[in-house]
């Protein structure tokens, strides 16, 4: 299953989901679907600010896991709206919902869904997240031993997104 139809499936499981997509651990949308006739709340500009940020967070709590157990979900409750952050191996799940959302129960189901499909999900990056040159870049840088963390560094990704498309330039 590809990200932009797991992000669909995430606004179809419950009527008052909003928005679903899938960033990476540096907040760059993989993909994203939008519930139709809903209005936007933030612009384009904030809207990036707000994925870098949960990326963030999320890294930054994943810290826990050893003494806290494995990060579930975060959650931000707006007036007009929620905001859940659910990591998903190297990504983020973001979704938002009405106000009036059983959060505990909404989140279950989502994470529910998330554990059935996890085998069939692909993960790859789309494929205009870097350009030709920067993609030559990367195939050079790997192929003179440049480890993957400073690869990543170089090309403003995170790690994860590198050694997807490393794969990628293998095949």
């Amino acid at each position: 299953m590809k990200l932009d139809e797991l992000s669909a499936n995430i606004v179809y499981l419950d009527s008052r989901i909003r928005f679903a997509g899938v960033i990476d651990r540096s907040g760059r949308m993989y993909a994203s679907k939008l519930r139709e006739g809903v209005e936007k709340y933030l612009n384009e500009k904030n809207t990036q600010l707000s994925f870098a940020q949960t990326a963030y967070i999320v890294d930054l709590r994943q810290i826990f896991s050893a003494e806290l157990g494995s990060l579930q979900y975060i959650l931000y409750s707006y007036e007009k709206v929620k905001l859940f952050s659910v990591p998903v191996k190297e990504h983020v799940l973001v979704f938002s919902t009405d106000d009036s959302v059983n959060v505990e129960q909404l989140a279950a189901r989502v994470i529910g869904y998330l554990k059935q499909v996890e085998g069939s999900v692909l993960f790859s990056p789309p494929h205009d997240i870097i350009n030709s040159e920067k993609k030559q870049i990367l195939r050079n840088l790997y192929e003179s031993g440049v480890s993957e963390e400073i690869i990543a560094e170089h090309l403003d990704l995170d790690v994860g997104t590198v050694k997807v498309l490393i794969e990628q330039i293998n095949v």
